[in-house]
């Protein structure tokens, strides 16, 4: 099966919330490998695109550049069976759709997502960490321009840094983000850590995605900022994508 018919499709669209979460499995372990958010036949999507790679022939190049995912779907394909595609929760707002994914990237270890979940701030959280986490602060806006991406202790277990887990791979314009010189790193609501970009070589492509080269930030105003929680804004129930621009 590679796409729904017309009547799942309009089900799907229920109340006019057509945003739905799903899981892929292995077919070979009955193992979730990846979770995602999408309409339409996005589902199917992920599993087309590597058969079409598959059928053209792909050449070397082309397979070394393959994700995990991609490389465990290719895997699949070769093996002659089909991934599953689960959907997990449908009928969705997208806001929704993000919070639903992110509470399943947290519960399903080993993923092969590039991202992990969209850095809730309403995430997983020891007891311990939520009491401390009650008991700081706001920041004041600084002067300076900057991006808040939302990561998660997870991510960084499985990047090996901080920096690393907040660097990549983000959907976002590079054009836009180019023009911002500071990132802050945000686990839920808490700024860990400012990031200074790169002058020459700061903000980059990577794939369809972007991501930016730095060091950590030596500027006081920013520094302050460190420990504190990001403003009520950023933390709202809607705002679930994990890359957002300083909101004037």
């Amino acid at each position: 099966m590679d796409s729904f018919s017309k009547e799942a499709l309009a089900k799907l669209q229920v109340s006019c919330n057509k945003y739905y979460v799903y899981r892929l499995i292995d077919p070979r372990t009955f193992e979730t490998f990846y979770v995602g958010k999408g309409c339409d036949n996005r589902v199917f999507q992920h599993a087309k695109e590597v058969d079409e790679l598959i059928k053209k022939g792909g050449t070397k190049e082309k397979e070394d550049e393959l994700s995990l995912k991609a490389q465990q779907i290719k895997d699949i394909i070769n093996a002659g069976k089909e991934v599953i595609c689960l959907i997990h929760r449908w009928g969705l707002t997208e806001d929704e759709a993000f919070e639903v994914e992110a509470a399943l990237i947290d519960v399903y270890p080993g993923l092969t997502n590039i991202q992990s979940g969209h850095g809730s701030d309403y995430g997983v959280i020891t007891a311990e960490d939520f009491e401390k986490l009650a008991n700081i602060t706001e920041y004041d806006e600084p002067e300076e321009d900057y991006i808040i991406i939302k990561t998660s202790q997870e991510a960084v277990n499985k990047a090996g840094s901080l920096y690393e887990a907040t660097r990549s791979s983000w959907r976002a314009n590079l054009d836009k983000a180019s023009k911002y010189k500071y990132v802050l790193s945000v686990i839920n609501g808490m700024v860990k850590e400012v990031y200074t970009v790169d002058e020459t070589n700061g903000w980059v492509k990577q794939g369809d995605r972007i991501a930016f080269n730095g060091t950590e930030c030596k500027v006081d105003s920013l520094l302050a900022l460190k420990g504190k929680l990001i403003p009520a804004k950023y933390r709202q129930r809607g705002a679930a994508y994990p890359f957002m621009y300083k909101k004037q």
